[in-house]
């Protein structure tokens, strides 16, 4: 069966083809008529709407997919289909399912938080076919987390358990979208990154540097410039630190890292390991590891194809 995927990023949206096979007895998914569309800054809920209408296949593509899958960036409501608040734009209270249904001719929309969806998706097709207790960590324009425990996502009872991105660990830190100060998401994730990178370069040179993307600092430190390298060496010290909570608490013996910002997962990986580590439980938690998506930069919209198939 074919699933519509759509996945509604901070500052992208995309949309795919998702078709669900099995080959050597391992299970894949396979993206097709993927199309990406960058979002204006500061765009609400209406100029979402209809950028997502840009992005859509033809109606006789809709027509041959069971349903469509849908990743909600921030609190979303799968029973309800509501979108019900995301930090990063301050968007709130939109029934997208039923609003997305009406744009494509009735079909079933399933709608989850984008990192239980991309955790579900590593369960299904990536690193943890086997493993049935892990967090997945989505690193870009905000930062969330997504648990799959006794290999199910588990929601809480208010649906929205996993909010990684919102354990503070810097008081009177950077403010967060959420209303909180010194957040993951507002420290770790790549618009932190490049506040930390303009602020310590002027605090060493005196002057503004030239505007720069997460991943152009990610270069910088792969060249070894050392505001770059410290940059993300604190990047990974707080990711480290945060993780070991979740992994005292639950006893998890997997991390898994997604998003833009987890393409430097060879600067991340040896900081976050010494610092997760340093602060964990070792006699309790002796072997856990982290690792990258299997699912590569379109994890999320693979994530959303897993919504979608749940539905159908």
């Amino acid at each position: 069966m074919n699933i519509l995927a759509l996945d509604i990023g901070g500052s992208k949206i995309m949309s795919a083809i998702a078709t669900a096979s099995e080959r050597g007895g391992r299970k894949a998914c396979v993206l097709d008529r993927i199309a990406k569309k960058t979002l204006p800054p500061d765009t609400n809920a209406a100029g979402l709407l209809e950028e997502i209408r840009g992005i859509l296949p033809d109606e006789k593509t809709i027509r041959q997919c069971g349903a469509v899958g849908v990743n909600i960036p921030g609190l979303a409501d799968p029973k309800t289909g509501m979108w019900i608040y995301a930090p990063f734009s301050g968007i709130q209270n939109i029934p997208i399912a039923e609003i997305l249904s009406e744009m494509v001719g009735g079909k079933p929309v399933a709608i989850d938080n984008d990192a239980n969806a991309c955790a579900l998706a590593e369960k299904l097709f990536g690193i943890c076919t086997e493993i049935n207790d892990f967090l997945w960590i989505t690193i870009s324009n905000g930062i969330g987390g997504g648990l799959v425990l006794d290999g199910k996502v588990y929601r809480g009872p208010g649906g929205n358990a996993g909010e990684f991105g919102h354990l503070v660990l810097v008081e009177n830190g950077a403010l967060c979208g959420c209303g909180n100060r010194g957040c993951m998401e507002a420290e770790a994730a790549g618009p932190g990154i490049v506040r930390r990178f303009r602020n310590e370069f002027e605090k060493r040179f005196g002057k503004e540097s030239e505007a720069l993307t997460a991943a152009e600092i990610a270069d910088l430190a792969r060249q070894g410039d050392p505001v770059a390298m410290d940059v993300y060496q604190t990047t990974a010290r707080l990711l480290g630190q945060a993780a070991s909570y979740a992994v005292n608490l639950l006893n998890l013996p997997m991390i898994v890292l997604g998003g833009g910002v987890s393409e430097a997962f060879d600067l991340l990986a040896p900081e976050m390991g010494r610092t997760l580590h340093r602060f964990t439980f070792q006699a309790a938690n002796p072997n856990v590891r982290i690792g990258k998506t299997a699912l590569g930069y379109e994890a999320a919209l693979v994530g959303a194809a897993a919504t979608g198939l749940q539905e159908s």
